[in-house]
Order: structure tokens, then sequence, then C-alpha cells
């Protein structure tokens, strides 16, 4: 198996780069990051003109009709810029209506997701993996016209988004399904809250009646909505660890102490080169994972977890040695790598911490 993208690829890799520095430098994302909201120039030009949400998606639904693999590099190059877009908060909800609504949903619902007009976001509950576990929320009244109540906490983008699509206890027995719900109908209020990660908004979302639409409830089908969402993270954290290194050579070129630049030092040099080993030993990992979801073959969800695990690891390494290059500026609010830290301890419990997912691991290879 040959681990690495095509020319093809690599091309619509620089074609995105130039673009997010270009119309998103850290500057920008800054100021957006203060205001707790999201790009939405830059969403619209990554949705409707290149139709990033979507690019996995088969084309009779709307999608561009390519392979996971081009999701993953938006993924990788978004955390990269930590530009503030809701790209895996609406993929996630992209791939939850694919693998457990109908086709009368799919063509509904589709269409606004993948060409930017409308927001999605998958409702979490919470840090924990609770598509699977023990959900907040309960379903009531008509199966066919379900109302649900209670609170999902931690959504991303959840203030902001026009779809929300929520894991909540089915109105017989404790099994969890996916509900769609339009953010704007009566007996839904989202509140935007403080996040640690300023470039990935949440917000707490209560749901006081509100109708929905029942997806599914197929355990096999959710679980690949997670995994697929552990990958696209993966992706995110691994692009981001990237450009932490990145950042710390560059600095360590410039800085001057002893008449000599820092990147000299052998301490210095040692802590950019395990950065670089670690960021290499994610790469596997977080590409196998990439394929395994585009054919989705059955090692996809031990891959999946592994992949999560390695490359939060990779990322929360990256920026803390970051910090560490940088000095007494490395932590301070004018210097940019607190930004990579900050994303990379939000990032870590998300869908469950290392510990979640090793114990996760060792009951899926039968430990």
């Amino acid at each position: 198996m040959y681990f690495a993208f095509d020319e093809d690829q690599e091309e619509f890799r620089a074609s995105l780069r130039r673009l997010l520095t270009e119309r998103a430098p850290i500057t920008r994302v800054r100021e957006i990051a203060e205001r707790r909201s999201h790009d939405a120039e830059t969403w619209q030009l990554l949705a409707s003109n290149m139709g990033v949400p979507g690019l996995h998606v088969a084309e009779e639904f709307g999608g561009g009709g390519f392979s996971f693999l081009e999701t993953a590099i938006v993924a990788q190059e978004l955390g990269r810029a930590l530009t503030p877009v809701p790209m895996i908060a609406t993929t996630g909800a992209i791939e939850a209506i694919l693998r457990l609504g109908t086709d009368v949903q799919r063509r509904e619902l589709l269409p606004a997701l993948l060409d930017g007009r409308a927001i999605g976001t998958l409702a979490l509950s919470g840090a924990k993996d609770t598509l699977v576990g023990s959900a907040t929320v309960r379903a009531a009244g008509d199966p066919a016209a379900p109302l649900l109540t209670g609170r999902v906490e931690y959504v991303p983008f959840g203030h902001v988004a026009d779809l929300l699509v929520v894991p909540a206890l089915v109105p017989t027995g404790d099994n969890v399904a996916l509900y769609v719900v339009d953010a704007g109908a009566a007996g839904v209020t989202a509140t935007a809250q403080p996040s640690l990660d300023l470039t990935r908004p949440l917000a707490t979302v209560d749901l006081a009646g509100a109708p929905a639409r029942f997806l599914g409830a197929d355990r096999a089908a959710i679980g690949r909505v997670v995994n697929v969402l552990r990958t696209l993270l993966a992706n995110e954290a691994l692009g981001a660890a990237e450009a932490a290194l990145d950042m710390a050579v560059e600095y360590a070129k410039q800085r001057v102490q002893f008449n000599r630049p820092i990147g000299s030092f052998q301490a210095v040099k040692h802590k950019c080169a395990d950065m670089a080993i670690s960021i290499d030993a994610a790469q596997a990992t977080v590409m196998y994972a990439s394929m395994c979801a585009g054919e989705d073959n059955d090692e996809f969800p031990r891959i999946a977890v592994m992949a999560k695990a390695q490359a939060s690891e990779c990322l929360t390494f990256c920026a803390s040695q970051n910090i560490q290059v940088h000095g007494g500026i490395g932590f301070t609010w004018e210097a940019d790598p607190h930004l990579y830290f900050r994303r990379a301890k939000a990032v870590e419990p998300v869908l469950g911490n290392n510990a979640h997912h090793t114990r996760l691991l060792a009951d899926l290879v039968g430990i």
C-alpha cells in the first residue's frame, strides 16, 4: 500500500494553502476568534466555490465524487491555518445524513449543506462519545413527528448552525438514535459559551419540545459516523502539529542569543527533531485511517481510534514544544503558539480522551 497523496491531490493542497494564507492569515483568525464567531466569508468561498464539505459525497447528491483523501487534505490544511470555519461540524452532519437518512432526506437536506447555504453540526453532548452511549436528550410523541427535550453542551458552531443532528434516546427504551433539528424551529435555543479553543466556538443547545426528523438508530452506521469524525479530527490535529513545528523552526532561525541563532543549540535542535519524529509517526496512522474511511473496510473502527489518539497526542506534544522553543514569549497572548496549544488541549477530550481511546482499542482487538 502506497502511503502518499498523488500529484493532483498535492496540487489541490497547494491551492488550498495559498487561499487560506491569503484570505485567512493568523491575524484574521485572531480577530474572528476573539469575537467567538466564525469566518463566514472564507467558509462561503470554501463551500460554494470549492465544494469542500462534499468532496467525498457522491455526485448524485450534489457532492464532488472525490475520495475521502481530498476531504482529509482539507481538514489538515484548516488545522494548519486554524481557520475558524465549521468544516468538521458540517461534515459530521453530512455523514450522519448519508449513513442513516433515507433517499428523500438526503435529497432534501444535503444540497444546502454541500454548497454552503446552510451550516450543520453534529451535536455531541459533552466530551465523551455519547452517540453510542448515554444521551442527554430524549425523544417523545409520535415517532413520525418526534419532539426532543433536553440540553446538549459543547456543540461546535452550535450558535451559528442552521441544522443540528442530535443524538437522543428513543421514546421507548434506552437506544440512541440520531434526529435532525432545524435550528430555527420552535423550542430550540442555542447560546454561545466560552471555549478554550478560540478558533472553534462552542454553544449550549436547549431543546424544549423541538420538532425533529428521525434519521436512524443503526449502531453500526452511527459508529461509522463517529469514526469519520475521529479521522477528520486526527487529520486536523496533524496539520496543526506540522504548523507548530514550522513555527518553532522559523523562530529558532531568527531568534539570536549569545550571538547565535538559538536553532544552533543542541537542546533546541532536539526539541524540533522530537517534534518531527512524532509527526512522522502520526502521519502513517492518520493516512491509513483516511484510506480506510474511503474504503469503509473492517479495519476502519480500530484504525480511526488509533489515529485520533495518536494525532491528538502528537499535537499536544508539538504545541507544548513550540511554546518552549519560543521561550518567555511562547505562552503570551501576543504570540501565536498558544493558539495551537489551545487547539491541542481542546481536541484531546473530543469523542473521548486518549485513555478512553486506549480502552476502546483494547475492546476492539479483544484484549
